[in-house]
């Protein structure tokens, strides 16, 4: 069964639960409350990663080209 985006013209961004339950919305003309998207994404999606200027994936919130603990004591 293949699904059809809904026209709710009373929401300019959503994100949804893999439940079919909206997690976060922002309404049109409205400020977004970034605080909440930024809870509902780390609720749904984890803790944000970064890349080292490598390519190497870095430690959950680490800021990019910055060693990893297990960078620094040479393991893999």
């Amino acid at each position: 069964m293949a699904a059809a985006p809904a026209d709710r013209g009373d929401l300019s961004a959503a994100v949804i639960r893999p439940d079919g339950i909206v997690a976060w919305a922002a309404a049109p003309g409205l400020p977004a409350d970034t605080a909440a998207l930024a809870t509902a994404l780390r609720t749904w999606f984890g803790e944000p990663h970064t890349r080292a200027p490598n390519g190497q994936q870095g430690e959950p919130g680490q800021p990019a080209g910055r060693e990893s603990i297990g960078q620094r004591r040479g393991e893999v």
